[in-house]
């Protein structure tokens, strides 16, 4: 178990919380266009004590996975995609976009997310859509 928690710990980009997260939003934007499905970006850092919190105690917990699951996952690493940040007025991580299957900004929440509220955000952007 100690073993377990130290390797996720190491290996948030992979992660532990079980969630199929992609690292190319284009491609998660066209999949998403063909399916009719929402992009649900993480902007991220494996530095940051928030970014780790919410590996932990949100990504992993089962409703969020089951809320995340008719979505295409992203993660984008804060180091590798200033661009993004910029692109959407993101000023800090870990930041949360909600995009259409078109592409269109629907939600976005910036910093520590609880799992309630994550899950609203998600569920918010689906009704708008």
């Amino acid at each position: 178990m100690i073993r377990m928690l130290m390797a996720c710990g190491l290996l948030l980009l992979s992660g532990c919380s079980q969630i199929p997260w992609r690292p190319d939003l284009g491609g998660a934007l066209r999949q998403a266009s063909r399916t009719n499905r929402l992009v649900f970006v993480a902007y991220w850092s494996t530095f940051d004590s928030q970014c780790q919190e919410m590996e932990r105690d949100v990504f992993s917990v089962p409703e969020v996975r089951e809320t995340l699951a008719d979505t295409i996952p992203v993660r984008i690493a804060s180091w590798s995609n200033q661009k993004f940040a910029e692109s959407y007025g993101i000023t800090k991580v870990p930041s949360f976009v909600v995009l259409g299957p078109d592409g269109r900004v629907l939600r976005i929440l910036q910093g520590f997310v609880e799992e309630g509220r994550l899950r609203g955000m998600v569920q918010a952007a689906k009704l708008n859509q």
